[in-house]
């Protein structure tokens, strides 16, 4: 039995984040060695290392699973800037233009 795993693509390359509470503003950088480095000091396992290893070598758009969203989701609760946060939920629902 083959399992589909739904895939979501993500750029941390170019990470798109408010610039204030009222979002009108944006401003667009690389995000990949913060992120790499909240997963790496913060979270402990194997796979958190293999996803801030990914996230850090990842060249523009890059495909991460539902698993690794939702990593992504809970730390960045637990460790990022609000705006930091909205970037990444605008992203994961289609929102980042």
């Amino acid at each position: 039995m083959i399992k589909y795993i739904d895939m979501m693509k993500l750029n941390f390359q170019q990470f798109r984040i408010p610039t204030g509470i009222t979002k009108s503003t944006f401003k667009t950088g690389d995000a990949r060695e913060s992120v790499a480095n909240m997963l790496y000091l913060n979270v402990n396992g194997i796979r958190a290392h293999a996803l801030a290893l990914k996230i850090y070598h990842s060249e523009g758009e890059t495909e991460f699973s539902a698993e690794e969203v939702q990593t992504l989701r809970e730390v960045a609760n637990a460790y990022a800037t609000p705006a930091f946060i909205d970037g990444l939920n605008s992203q994961l629902e289609g929102g980042a233009e």
